[in-house]
Formats: C-alpha cells, structure tokens, sequence
C-alpha cells in the first residue's frame, strides 16, 4: 500500500491530533451553597387553581362571546368532579377572588349556602369554593382580593379607556384572537381538561406578554405612563399574595387559591420564589380519582 504523504497526512490526523492535545476539560465545581433558607423545612403549601369566570361580569378588557352554561345538568356533574379531584389536596382553607373588604357578605353567603337557605349561583366563587369548603367541613372561606393602591388613580385620570383597545393594534389582535380561542375552547372542552389547559405554564408565560404591548407603550409626559399604569396590576397581585400569606401561618397549612387565572403568571412566581412557602401544581389534582 503507498504511504500518503506527510502533508495529506497531517491534514486527516490534525483534527484528532488536535483533540488529543486538547487539555481536558475542568470538572464543574462540586461547591453547593449551603442551605441557608431552610428548603427542606416543614412549609406551608398553596395551590392556586386558576379559572374562566363561570359568570362573567364584563369587567376583562376583552368580553367573552361564548356562553358556557355551569349549571346545565352535564356541567354540574363536571363541576362535582372537579371539587371532588381538588379535595384530594385536602386543604384546610380556601381563599377565593372576592375583595377583602366583603368577607362579612362572604361568611353570610356561605353560611346561607351551608344552613339549606341558598341556592348556589354560577359564579366559581359558589360552585367550587363554597361547594369544596361545605365538603370538607369548613366554617368558611376566605376573600383574598385587593385593589391597587390609591396613588395609580391619578394615572388612569390621565387615559381614556379607549387608549388600552386602540394602542398597539397588532399585538391587540393576536392576543385578541388568543382569548377568543379560549373563550370557544372552554365550550368544547370538558372542565377539568379545560382548567388543565388554563394553568399551564406556557400558557402564563403567553397571556403575561399581554402586560408589556399595548398601553404600556403609551409614553405621556415623562415616557412611563404606561409602565406606570402597569404597575398598578402587579400591586394588586402582591396584595393579594400578602392576604394568603395571612393564611399560611403555620406549615401544616394547605391552602387552595380559586382565582382567575390571568393572576397567575405574578402569583406563581411570588409564591415560587418564597423560602416561606410550597407551590403544588393544581395540574396534578386535575384529574378524576380513578386517573389519579
């Protein structure tokens, strides 16, 4: 056989010998940071199910177009699959989307409820919050929900509300047409499969993009208004983490948060970066029993 010659020859072996030269590469450093936090202590868990308003008010920029009747007799057997699934959490206090300001109306409410007085309305506050706590045996439930702070008034004295539908008309219309999808969607789909959906995580990290087109690229007089009036909802939320950390004082709290679930993306990102707190995954209850 013909030798080949040295210069073809280095050309082929260059590249190994190339790698063989090649000093190893070093080790990942085997340091760990101490657990300063406390992560394997005993926590309080919290697990938030977020939802379509059953009975929508109208108050969500956009407006559904498909109703889904809750109390139909298909339906009310979904919803007492769903609160049987979310009993399995076992929690001892149920917070739901009702301003705090209202609880003496919620407690009357639900005592109504308890005693045989009242029926049940479509709202998901009644037909899952209230049915779960009646279940399990709960003297009440909690309203967790808050305003922003009174200093983003003068902020929205500044716009019409006109400004949030017409500004940034591309990006409007294809989160428009995302929130149609889901409004259509909830029509199909049987409920648990359909909250599954709702409360996944690529599914809050696409609605949560909606906070940052829009009016929040109206500039006004200092080029922040619209970052300004932003802000005004993730205030809301951290007021609303604040009222369920009232909740989970002691670690053997479990506590389920009924909500919609546009409040998500801010929740699970406060709730999960707590060293206080556990978040479980709503989706791991979202099943009924035998699919467990």
């Amino acid at each position: 056989m013909p030798r080949l010659k040295p210069l073809l020859w280095m050309c082929l072996m260059g590249p190994l010998l190339a790698c063989a030269s090649a000093p190893a590469p070093k080790p990942e450093s085997s340091e760990s940071t101490p657990d300063f936090l406390g992560a394997k202590e005993p926590k309080p868990r919290l697990m938030m199910l977020g939802t379509f308003h059953f009975k929508d008010a109208g108050l969500d920029q956009y407006k559904p177009q498909h109703a889904l009747d809750v109390l139909s007799p298909e339906r009310q057997r979904e919803v007492e699959a769903l609160v049987e699934a979310l009993a399995r959490f076992q929690p001892t206090r149920i917070a739901v989307e009702v301003d705090v300001p209202k609880q003496a109306a919620l407690d009357a409410r639900y005592q109504d409820y308890v005693a045989g007085r009242a029926q049940l309305t479509a709202n998901e506050v009644d037909q899952v919050g209230f049915r779960l706590a009646k279940k399990l045996g709960h003297p009440k439930v909690y309203a967790v929900d808050a305003d922003p702070h009174q200093i983003f008034n003068p902020l929205f004295d500044k716009v019409d509300a006109r400004q949030f539908e017409t500004a940034d008309p591309k990006w409007q219309q294809r989160f428009t047409q995302l929130y149609a999808h889901q409004d259509e969607l909830k029509t199909r789909q049987p409920l648990m499969e359909h909250l599954r959906y709702l409360n996944s995580p690529e599914l809050m990290r696409q609605e949560h993009g909606a906070y940052s087109i829009g009016i929040f690229k109206e500039d006004g007089e200092d080029g922040y208004l619209g970052a300004d009036l932003r802000s005004a909802w993730y205030n809301r939320n951290l007021r609303i983490f604040r009222n369920l950390q009232r909740l989970m004082s002691s670690p053997d709290e479990r506590v389920l948060l009924i909500i919609g679930a546009g409040h998500l993306p801010i929740l699970h990102f406060v709730g999960g970066s707590s060293p206080e707190h556990e978040v479980v995954d709503v989706r791991d209850y979202l099943r009924p029993a035998f699919d467990k």
